[in-house]
């Protein structure tokens, strides 16, 4: 089931997360899910990050 999750921030907060999405990483994905799911949560957490950079670079917060 998709969820379609309306979001303003100002500025300033937008391009903090765009900073924090870009440093965050497989690695924090995989200490910060389950270990007894087979990978499921670490990809799910990876894969809404991906679509939450994209949505970002959309509206103009992309770093570099």
């Amino acid at each position: 089931m998709m969820k379609n999750i309306p979001l303003e921030l100002p500025a300033d907060e937008a391009r903090a997360l765009a900073q924090l999405l870009k440093r965050l990483g497989y690695d924090d994905a995989e200490r910060l899910s389950s270990r007894y799911d087979g990978g499921e949560e670490r990809d799910a957490m990876l894969s809404s990050i991906d679509k939450l950079r994209r949505a970002l670079a959309e509206a103009g917060f992309a770093p570099r």
